[in-house]
């Protein structure tokens, strides 16, 4: 790194200037979720002047008028009884998922847009390394379609092992990040797990054509509802929690994806028989032909 790009680095400032869109984002933030902001609020997360925060919130008065009353003895901007968001979403896990970030440690909290923090406590799972290096080179050969030649050490091996595969996307089990690759040696794709990736290099111009990857192109639809074992007011209690309609939920997972799914939810075939199983599937039939363990590596 040169000393200009080292003296620009140096003097970036967290967050950026973005511009007024986000600005009218974050003024809908706070007022969603905090019930008020005033100029000052404004003006330090952007690194902006209080003219410029007095205007941003003048805008945001015309885009959404009668969603804040500023209130004199507070010195500051109030959601009004009828304020409705009009560009963030209601969602709460636009909230949560960014207390959730803060607490992994994901993010620092000032490059959120929270204001009031409540006490808050994640439960962690212990984090599977992902080398930057080897993110950086995978991303690189999906892009150019490429191969790459790693160093692998897989689970049925003993010792690590020279591979040339053909990465197409990344995918995220709920525990560990993977690319999904065309793997040269078995001739069919599978997935690799970044942390198993002991060395990287450029490979080849690769030809392999992604959309063959049926198992990652298709789309399964998992239907789970309460464990009929339970009983009925437990039943009640976990379709509120998983805000089931009709006593059943439903969602799509990619074909390459059901097992790790299915493993997460200890809904497996071969998983042990719990009678306090909180769900179970609803529709098992559908699934059974692919419960089978995809191929890793």
């Amino acid at each position: 790194m040169g000393s200009s790009d080292k003296e620009s680095s140096e003097s970036a400032v967290w967050p950026p200037k973005w511009g007024p869109e986000r600005r009218l984002e974050f003024i809908d933030f706070r007022l969603l979720w905090d019930g008020r902001l005033n100029r000052a609020d404004l003006a330090n997360f952007f690194s902006i002047s209080i003219p410029q925060a007095s205007i941003d919130l003048a805008l945001y008065q015309e885009r959404a008028p009668g969603n804040m009353i500023y209130d004199r003895q507070e010195k500051a901007y109030l959601a009004s009884s009828t304020f409705a968001p009009f560009v963030t979403s209601p969602d709460a896990h636009s909230f949560l998922n960014q207390i959730r970030q803060v607490e992994a440690q994901m993010l620092p909290r000032e490059s959120t847009f929270l204001g009031w923090y409540p006490p808050s406590g994640v439960v962690l799972h212990p984090t599977r390394r992902v080398d930057a290096g080897t993110l950086r080179m995978i991303l690189y050969a999906i892009r150019r379609k490429e191969s790459v030649r790693i160093t692998y050490q897989s689970m049925n091996h003993p010792d690590p092992t020279e591979r040339e595969i053909g990465p197409h996307a990344i995918a995220f089990d709920g525990v560990r990040w993977h690319t999904r690759a065309f793997s040269f040696e078995h001739d069919a794709f599978r997935d690799f797990v970044f942390a198993r990736i002991l060395s990287i290099a450029r490979g080849r111009p690769m030809e392999i054509d992604a959309q063959k990857d049926t198992a990652w192109l298709n789309m399964l639809g998992v239907v789970v509802k309460a464990n009929p074992e339970l009983t009925l007011a437990q039943r009640r209690a976990i379709e509120l929690d998983y805000g089931m309609e009709q006593g059943s939920l439903r969602f799509e997972v990619r074909e390459a994806l059901l097992f790790y799914l299915l493993q997460q939810l200890s809904l497996l075939p071969s998983s042990p028989k719990d009678p306090h199983q909180q769900i179970v599937l609803a529709n098992r039939e559908a699934l059974e032909p692919y419960f089978k363990q995809l191929p890793t590596s």
